[in-house]
């Protein structure tokens, strides 16, 4: 293979500087895999009309020279922007780490992708928004957190023509493309981890029941019950907001109502139940052992207590699917308007919070 001499530039200073290397252009990626400029530009950008073995060639060399194309000239080509935007409310990405381990498992993965991302919070002015994100050339398609639904103006993008996937499921409407994480079993292994532990009197603090995440993961709850032959106790589910806040009254309830176990809805919950357990001397996980949901807790020594258990939401494996069922509808090889839901199962990391001594 032909080296390649590229000339540096120099800063003239009183310092010695080494010399700049110039960016890798198309021309040199060209030359040196031996192929017109026109056959280097359509293996890089994934175009047809380039034998396979070109293709490889072209676009291992581009690794190994760090060539990246330029974004302006490829969407000119493509007609597309080579950008996508991710919807969240902006109270959520504000205090909750969800949003914020969602966020940046989504920047990771379209960087990954060579992907621009664009975040659109809630805003104070839906009509202003909705014209900013569905002008011409401005993004090719949207990822809209579920937590989301519910402001018209992100139910205005979702009957739009944009594309779109849906993280979560929408609660009334189910004809959109959706990656969620799987609720219903992962819940069940949960409570059951806390029968295993010898707990037989398990309370639960879910989130609001108008999300469809939260009455699945309350399904969990029943079918660990009835797996182990138990009968749920009502008076032992409670609902809360999926706030710390929501937590501790929540938890003080259910541990006068004699539980020993709770799972719970979500860990920021679940860490305000474990504030509650201190306040009133309970031990956990001795007297009550509890589980938390998505995993921004766990393993964390959470307010001076034992290391959470909970159910890890598989953050990057669901910002990836997203960004995957995103560029078939791009690609016109999934229709936008038409269910198609992917479900990616999780993992119980234990923690202290829930392991009694045998």
């Amino acid at each position: 293979m032909e080296a390649l001499s590229v000339k540096g530039s120099f800063v003239s200073s009183t310092e010695t500087h080494q010399p700049v290397p110039a960016p890798i252009t198309l021309d040199d990626l060209a030359r040196l895999g031996g192929v017109s400029r026109a056959t280097a530009s359509r293996a890089i950008n994934g175009q047809p009309g380039v034998r396979a073995d070109v293709r490889e060639r072209i676009t291992r060399l581009a690794d190994h020279l760090g060539f990246r194309p330029n974004r302006a000239a490829r969407q000119l080509a493509s007609g597309r922007s080579n950008v996508v935007g991710l919807v969240l409310p902006s109270d959520d990405l504000r205090v909750d780490p969800y949003a914020a381990s969602l966020s940046h498992a989504v920047a990771r993965s379209a960087a990954r992708a060579d992907l621009g991302l664009m975040l659109h919070v809630v805003a104070s002015e839906p009509g202003r928004t909705v014209a900013h994100i569905l002008r011409d050339g401005l993004l090719d398609g949207l990822v809209i957190s579920s937590v989301a639904i519910g402001h018209p103006w992100v139910d205005e993008l979702l009957d739009s023509s944009m594309p779109a996937v849906l993280i979560g499921r929408h609660p009334h409407r189910d004809e959109f493309v959706t990656v969620d994480v799987e609720n219903r079993e992962s819940s069940a292994t949960a409570v059951t981890h806390l029968f295993e532990q010898g707990c037989r009197r398990v309370g639960t603090i879910t989130g609001p029941m108008s999300r469809v995440d939260v009455r699945q993961r309350l399904d969990g709850y029943r079918v660990a019950h009835e797996r182990a032959g138990l009968t749920v106790d009502p008076s032992l589910v409670i609902e809360g907001d999926f706030q710390r806040g929501s937590g501790p009254g929540a938890a003080a309830l259910l541990i006068e109502r004699g539980v020993d176990g709770i799972f719970v809805g979500n860990d920021e919950m679940a860490i305000g139940a474990m504030w509650a357990c201190t306040a009133l001397s309970v031990r956990v996980p001795h007297d009550v052992a509890i589980v938390g949901f998505d995993g921004t807790g766990s393993g964390l020594d959470t307010h001076g207590e034992v290391a959470l258990t909970s159910v890890v939401q598989p953050f990057a494996a669901l910002a990836s699917t997203a960004l995957d069922l995103l560029a078939d509808q791009v690609a016109g090889t999934l229709h936008r308007r038409r269910a198609h839901h992917v479900e990616i199962a999780p993992d119980l990391s234990i923690g202290a919070s829930s392991v009694r001594a045998g």
